[in-house]
């Protein structure tokens, strides 16, 4: 038996401070695991393979799933990768949804939205990350997945694609009832304690849309042939024109509907700076709470009176774009000057070759996917709410 145990074991040597040796033991590493037939006659099944029992009677004991070559084959072609498809084999149909740039908004993977808690594609979605202050050290929510191509930037923080909502994240510190436990559980709670929501994010999330969308721009309107120039957006200067997806205007598409609402916008404003004035100088007199019968307390939700607004809650603008028809379709009309700005977007034709053009369209292609993409948010992102 010694002999046996001998064969399978090696001896080591430890030199030691005092000149002794100690002496150790380890099994060998060569032994082989065995499977499938290798652990005996087996009879496969339906659906797993039973060993044959030596004695020739009793039932049949089966192989465990770990050995069986059956359970061990079907489940390597669940967990094989998917072969990527082929842009060659594409069907009419497929070919429509690659060239689809709502298709491409729609099918990102779908996340919350830490302001007002429902649920969209991330495409949709403004996504903030924690990065420290190159002086400071501070751990500030910066957009930098505008900036960087880098797929994992840590845990996100996100929120509805408007600047109208960024501004009122900011407002008394509101986005902090957004940062959710994943945050806690990454960076603790010393850091949380020292998050900076920037007062300028709002304006710095456009102006790096902007820059996106200026950028992939000067690509289509670089080289002659990539846009086609058109009349106008009416349905009759482009229904000769093949496979439009959306029409950039070079001019405004302002009316003088949206300068009364601008200008309701700021009246709403202002009645909103001295409501908040009242209540918060004559607290002692609106609290209904500080009545001297009222023993109980405010509720936590209880940050101020109640006065009266004409705005009294957040709203969030619809996802609208400005259409036109084309061969009894809708498709999507940007103004680039309400886009990018009266400067910006006379930068970007001045000097290419359709300087002279009032506005072209956009031809459904893969390439222009991207583009078309940063245009949707960037006009969601501007979208204001109606009063």
């Amino acid at each position: 038996m010694l002999s046996r145990r001998a064969h399978h074991l090696a001896s080591h040597s430890i030199p030691t401070s005092c000149g002794w040796q100690l002496q150790w033991r380890s099994k060998s590493s060569h032994a082989r695991i065995a499977k499938g037939d290798d652990l005996g006659p087996t009879r496969s099944g339906d659906y797993q393979t039973f060993r044959a029992r030596r004695d020739g009677g009793g039932k049949e004991l089966p192989l465990p799933p770990l050995l069986d070559p059956l359970v061990i084959e079907r489940r390597a072609l669940w967990e094989a990768p998917k072969a990527q498809p082929k842009a060659a084999d594409f069907t009419p149909f497929q070919k429509k949804i690659q060239a689809n740039p709502y298709a491409h908004a729609l099918s990102s993977p779908v996340r919350q939205c830490r302001a007002n808690i429902i649920l969209l594609p991330v495409a949709l979605l403004t996504s903030l990350h924690v990065r420290p202050h190159p002086t400071t050290g501070d751990p500030w929510l910066l957009p930098v997945s505008l900036t960087t191509v880098q797929k994992y930037l840590g845990p996100p923080y996100h929120f509805v694609e408007s600047q109208f909502l960024a501004k009122q994240l900011g407002k008394k510190k509101q986005w902090l009832r957004g940062v959710y436990a994943r945050f806690e559980e990454k960076f603790g709670g010393n850091v949380l304690k020292k998050l900076v929501w920037r007062e300028d994010l709002a304006q710095v999330i456009l102006d790096l849309k902007q820059k996106q969308l200026v950028k992939k721009l000067s690509w289509s309107t670089g080289i002659k042939g990539r846009l086609t120039p058109v009349a106008s957006p009416r349905p009759e200067d482009i229904h000769q024109v093949d496979d439009v997806s959306c029409i950039l205007i070079f001019r405004s598409l302002r009316t003088q509907a949206n300068e009364c609402n601008d200008r309701a916008k700021d009246l709403a404003a202002q009645m909103d700076k001295w409501a908040s004035y009242v209540a918060k100088n004559y607290m002692d007199k609106l609290d209904p709470h500080a009545a001297p019968h009222v023993t109980h307390k405010s509720p936590s939700w209880y940050s101020e009176p109640v006065v009266p607004r004409l705005q009294p809650r957040a709203q969030f603008p619809e996802l609208d774009f400005n259409t036109t028809i084309w061969r009894g379709r809708k498709v999507a009309v940007y103004s680039l000057t309400d886009l990018l700005g009266e400067d910006k977007a006379r930068g970007l034709i001045q000097g290419s070759v359709y300087a002279e053009e009032n506005c072209v369209a956009v031809k459904c292609a893969r390439h222009n996917v991207p583009m078309e993409v940063l245009l949707m948010r960037l006009q969601a992102y501007l979208a204001r709410p109606g009063p």
